[in-house]
């Protein structure tokens, strides 16, 4: 290696030198200066490789030189000098390794310097044109790409490509290695430069690469010549006499199934040019050719391209050839008397007879009939363990008899059938069955004795007959004639034809025909409306009896509810006539529930029930058995009642619609109720005319039953699908009260079964159950339990006290379980339908609800829980601390406004208010403290936290304020200790105006200690109450407020006249006066009035000015919620702590009021601060009051 590596170092040494020598070519030399980019060869690197140097050491240096000239640039003249040294060593008398060198040389240089070869490219062509040494063919491709760069680039080789190609290509055959290499070039030659080839070259290269195709077994080496074809057809012109040798190559190709759907796609793109047709005709010429029958591949392919062109899936348009013209050369096909050319001709007929029987004349039937009789004929002379033949044979039968049925065969009926009566043995039992039904064509009202003929048919193909598809034809024929004649001859075909015939399908062996005959029964039944159809319903009847007897009667021991019964699993199969016998009722029930006479729904609906609980006494647990089930519960669980008792089904059209019928009514509770409950007006039910129309038609169904069966499957139901639906569904149907209150005293018995289903600790659904979910707990079993609770609840009036209280302590109990939610909503409910069982059950309840986490998802119900109880005093009438304590801990966690929304930290704040004010005062002064502390880790604290934080939420809130918080702005108020130790919320220095939310949540903390401060050890009036006397001398009298410290102090004046009479009393008064004395009554004033009357004659006096201090803000009423006998009384003794004066009409009384100001009434507040000042003359004058009033103004 290192050898070679000096080597190479003084070979580029030579030619990167820099000197002025110039190459000599050409006899010539070049006077032009290279230039530097340039490689520069010496005259000793010359010699180096020329004839003269050693062959060795010559070798030697070409290799080395490969590399520069393909990757470097070499100065002009330098192909020319350095092609016409090397050129001798391509001579046939030199060595295999010389050519090699040489060619390997010669393909470098032509790679690196093509750009600038110009008409070398010529001359190299020919260079390799007329080497013809077998041997160095690789070299010759490699170097022939390198000039056409791939065959995409001819120029200066256009008058010599095609004698080229056609030369290189024989060369290819006959070597057979490098197949691949030249059809690639040849097809980005005809792509690319298509017209510098000639017809007779195009023609010639077509013929070529057939016999490539024909020769090879190589998949890549075939799909090279499809491609190659491909293209000629696509860039190039294809000549009519390389048609023949094209079609019969793409005839060969398409029956390997690697290339079948690529050789279709060429056929397709060759029979779309102007060669269509000719195309058409040279396929039917190869099938017509008896020498061409020998390769048979040949003709099956020309079988399968006329088809697929003609009438296959995808038929060619521009084509015309009808499928006449060509029958005949399928027909010749057949001669050569091979399978799969036959097989071809049956597929081919097969989609012309699928896709266009209806439209095939007459004489094109005529040769279709001859080619399937000589196809029949082969299939039997030529037996063939593949049966691919003469089953496709058999389905074209089968087509033309579904043509001859629908009415669409226009070829000779009789022509067909002799072929079908030809195969009868072989043939399928559905094609004897149209074989017979084309004999039995007088089963028709017109002709006579038609249904003597039906008999004798069902006799002959029903009952004789062993085979079972030839029994369900006849089935099927029973069924098209009941349902074309019913309408005249209904009652004539039941007696003489249907129930001789299937009364005793019961007993039929085979179970696809029973299945069969029930499917039939119950079509009929569903439109029958005679008294037969008790008659049909017997049968149905019988046979659901016999098959459950007939599993009973297999199993030697009892079923045992809590096992499988292995017995009812392998008669799993003859279960399924009774399922369709079943699911067929059910539909029944849902038509003739509309219809009369009605009697028909209430027969099918017992049979339904009666079957149903015949499944749990037996204890069925197959799938089929699980399925019947689930359409009867499914069907029950649907019904409703409206307001008239009038049972109803969800409308097949509008699920959310319910339909009720006119002539059936669910049972009452109390028979004599249903005679005299109100029935629907004819606008109601236009069917019904008259009310004696409706007593005879009526028909009642008794709903209990279906609430049996409710209940005998919550007890006795082993899979878990079918108490899946009956959980989900009943919980809807309990809301239709009407229904439900039919069913008696079901309901406290569904109650009592779903209770203890809640309180069996022992269950185990997932073991206890069948087909339950992966991983399936108590707690998702409750999930179903529990919303069914729910709906119980509001049949608070018909469970006895003991359910009652069971259902309640259920709910306690799913308060732990994933329902706890609804559970709660439901404990509401309660408190407000069952007061008397709630009251002893809400103490411990409370602690439940207390032990509960609190969530987003629970923070609504439990506050509306504990909003709800408020208004409902007799469960909290003997409340102790504890159970304060429980509800105010249940409520402070949700006024977390870090975690909560508005709505819920506001409920939060309202319900801790409400029940503080509700509990007695002795509790109140250790509540403030247990909800000081609740408030400072709830929410304190986390304002703390949050100083430089934002909340996030993303309410929209606007700015509030507190009330009576405006009057910070205006004074600053000077701060008393207080009884009560009450944490202030620190003011946040940080807030700022886009912060409303958080100073909204921190005011709302605020009012809430306010209000503890306020009512801790008193209920105080908001604002004291105005005697009679008041009201009607203060009544139509100015008023004015003014804001002192933290009171509202409001004067109002007189609303008297501005003079006195001589009386020297108001206008008011006198009136009053004058009435009194004509009536001779003093039952307003009394005594107090005559002193009033007789004290103003003395002295013209004004009345007295009334003064109300109040502590509340205007227009915002105080907190007073609703006040248990004890709370009222005591409230009524914390009335008396609200200041009122009333002042005689003496002015010098009024004037030591006006003098003593407020003096009298300031009192310590906590919560608020507390200001005494005495009110000036100044500081009173209101607003707007006139002068003349203010004398008289009431304080």
């Amino acid at each position: 290696m290192s050898e070679d590596g000096s080597f190479a170092e003084k070979i580029k040494a030579k030619i990167f030198r820099k000197t002025s020598n110039k190459i000599q070519g050409g006899g010539g030399t070049s006077t032009s200066k290279p230039s530097p980019r340039e490689i520069i060869f010496t005259h000793e690197i010359l010699k180096e490789i020329g004839p003269e140097s050693p062959a060795n050491h010559r070798l030697r240096t070409i290799r080395e030189l490969g590399d520069i000239v393909q990757n470097k640039k070499l100065e002009d003249n330098a192909v020319e000098v350095l092609w016409m040294t090397i050129r001798d060593l391509i001579q046939s008398n030199k060595t295999t390794d010389s050519r090699q060198t040489a060619f390997n040389f010669l393909h470098s240089l032509i790679q690196g310097q093509l750009q600038s070869l110009g008409p070398l490219r010529h001359h190299f062509l020919l260079v390799i044109k007329n080497h013809a040494i077998l041997e160095d063919l690789n070299w010759k491709l490699e170097i022939f790409k390198c000039l056409t760069e791939s065959g995409k680039d001819l120029t200066y080789l256009e008058e010599e490509i095609g004698d080229f190609l056609l030369l290189l290509m024989s060369d290819v055959i006959q070597d057979g290695k490098h197949v691949l290499n030249f059809l690639n070039l040849l097809l980005n030659t005809i792509k690319y430069n298509a017209a510098y080839l000639d017809e007779e070259v195009v023609v010639e290269l077509i013929r070529q690469t057939c016999v490539i195709c024909a020769g090879t077994q190589s998949e890549d080496q075939l799909e090279m010549c499809i491609r190659v074809l491909d293209t000629v057809v696509c860039y190039s012109y294809l000549p009519s006499e390389g048609l023949y040798a094209f079609i019969e190559c793409l005839c060969r190709t398409v029956n390997i199934e690697k290339f079948c759907q690529t050789s279709w796609m060429l056929m397709r793109k060759l029979l779309g040019t102007h060669l269509g047709h000719s195309g058409i005709f040279t396929m039917c010429k190869i099938m017509q050719d008896k020498e061409k029958h020998k390769d048979y591949t040949v003709v099956r392919g020309a079988v399968f391209f006329v088809g697929m062109a003609l009438w296959g899936s995808r038929k060619l348009t521009n084509v015309k050839h009808t499928p006449g013209s060509v029958l005949p050369s399928f027909l010749k096909a057949l001669g050569c008397n091979n399978s799969v050319v036959a097989y071809e001709v049956v597929l081919s007929l097969q989609r012309l007879v699928k896709k266009y029987g209806k439209e095939i004349q007459l004489l094109t039937w005529d040769t279709v009939l001859e080619i399937l009789e000589l196809l029949l004929e082969h299939v039997e002379v030529v037996p063939s363990k593949d049966k691919s033949l003469a089953n496709n044979l058999h389905d074209i039968f089968t087509t033309v008899e579904t043509l001859y049925e629908l009415g669409q065969f226009n070829g000779s009926t009789s022509h067909f059938f002799s072929i079908i009566e030809k195969c009868t043995n072989s043939r399928s039992e559905n094609s004897v069955l149209v074989l017979i039904q084309y004999h039995a064509q007088n089963i028709h009202p017109s002709r006579s004795d038609w249904i003597q003929n039906l008999f004798q048919l069902m006799e002959k193909y029903f009952r004789s007959e062993m085979r079972t598809a030839i029994r369900l034809k006849t089935l099927d024929l029973l069924s098209a004639v009941l349902s074309t004649n019913r309408h005249a001859h209904e009652t004539d075909l039941i007696e003489l034809v249907v129930l001789p015939q299937l009364s005793r399908i019961e007993a039929d062996p085979d179970i696809d025909v029973r299945d069969a005959t029930v499917q039939l029964l119950v079509d009929l039944i569903q439109g029958c409306n005679s008294h037969r159809c008790d008659e049909l319903l017997v049968c149905l009847e019988k046979l659901i009896k016999r098959a459950m007897v007939l599993s009973t009667s297999s199993s030697p021991v009892a079923p045992n509810k809590d096992a499988v019964d292995l017995t009812h699993v392998q008669d799993e199969s003859n279960l399924r006539d009774i399922h369709t016998a079943v699911t067929g009722l059910v539909a029944v029930f849902r038509t003739k529930l509309y219809k009369l006479p009605s009697i028909h729904a209430c027969k099918v609906y017992e049979l339904l029930c009666s079957h149903i609980k015949t499944h749990y006494t037996h204890g069925y647990l197959s799938r089929i058995s699980v399925d019947i089930r689930l359409a009867v519960i499914r069907c029950f669980l649907e019904l409703r009642a409206d307001s008239s008792e009038r049972v109803g089904l969800p409308d097949l059209h509008n699920n959310s619609k319910i339909r009720y019928s006119p002539y059936v009514y669910c049972a009452h509770r109390h028979s004599d109720d249903f005679s005299r409950s109100p029935r629907p007006s004819p606008r109601e039910s236009p069917n019904i005319m008259t009310e004696g129309f409706m007593t005879l038609h009526a028909s009642v169904v008794p709903f209990s039953e279906t609430f049996s069966i409710y209940l005998n499957c919550l007890e006795n139901e082993k899979d878990w699908d079918v108490l899946e639906i009956l959980l989900e569904q009943l919980t809807h149907q309990l809301q239709n009260k009407t229904l439900i209150l039919s069913a008696g005293s079901e309901i406290e018995a569904l109650c009592s079964k779903i209770c203890s289903m809640v309180s069996d600790r022992s269950l185990d659904p997932s073991k206890a159950y069948l087909d339950t979910p992966a991983k399936f707990t108590r707690s998702d079993y409750h999930g179903y339990l529990f919303p069914v609770l729910t709906a119980l609840a509001t049949y608070s009036n018909i469970l006895t006290k003991n359910q009652q209280r069971e259902l309640i302590r259920c709910l306690e109990f799913g308060l732990v379980s994933k329902c706890a939610k609804s559970c709660v909503t439901t404990l509401t409910v309660c408190m407000l339908e069952m007061t008397d069982s709630m009251m002893r059950q809400m103490p411990p309840l409370l602690g439940r609800l207390a032990q509960i986490t609190a969530t987003i998802a629970m923070a609504t119900p439990m506050l509306e829980f504990l909003s709800n109880l408020i208004h409902v005093p007799k469960l909290y009438t003997n409340f102790v601390e504890d159970q304060y304590k429980s509800i105010l801990a249940i409520a402070l966690p949700y006024t977390n406004p870090f975690k909560y929304n508005h709505y819920t930290v506001s409920l939060a704040h309202h319900v801790i208010a409400m029940w503080f004010l509700k509990c007695r005062l002795p509790f109140r002064k250790d509540l403030v403290k247990f909800i000081n502390k609740g408030l400072q880790n709830n929410v304190l604290r986390q304002f703390q936290e949050s100083k430089s934080k934002s909340m996030t939420g993303g309410e929209d809130t606007t700015e509030l304020h507190r009330s009576g918080s405006h009057s910070e702005s205006m004074m600053k108020r000077p701060s008393r200790p207080h009884s009560l130790s009450v944490e202030k919320i620190p003011e946040d220095p940080t807030i700022t105006d886009n912060e409303p939310t958080l100073q909204f949540h921190k005011e709302l903390t605020e009012t809430c200690i306010d209000t503890m401060a306020r009512y801790t050890f008193s209920n105080c009036s908001a604002n004291p109450s105005r005697s009679p006397l008041t009201e009607f001398l203060l009544s139509g009298g100015q008023s004015q407020m003014w804001l002192v410290g933290n009171k509202l102090v409001t004067i109002t004046t007189s609303g008297s006249g501005n003079q006195s009479g001589k009386s020297s009393l108001c206008e008011k008064c006198l009136a009053l006066c004058r009435h009194d004395n004509d009536s001779n009554n003093d039952e307003v004033f009394g005594n107090n009035g005559a002193t009033l009357q007789n004290e103003s004659f003395k002295s013209k006096k004004r009345h007295k000015s009334a003064a109300v201090v109040s502590k509340s803000s205007v227009n915002v009423e105080p907190l007073r919620p609703r006040s248990s006998i004890d709370d009222i009384e005591l409230h009524r003794q914390a009335s008396v702590e609200e200041t009122r004066c009333d002042l005689d009409h003496d002015t010098d009384h009024t004037d030591n009021i006006l003098q003593l100001g407020l003096s009298g009434f300031s009192k310590t507040e906590t919560g608020f601060t507390v200001i005494e000042q005495t009110l000036s003359n100044q500081y009173v004058q209101p607003i707007g009051l006139k002068k003349q009033d203010s004398s008289s103004a009431h304080i």
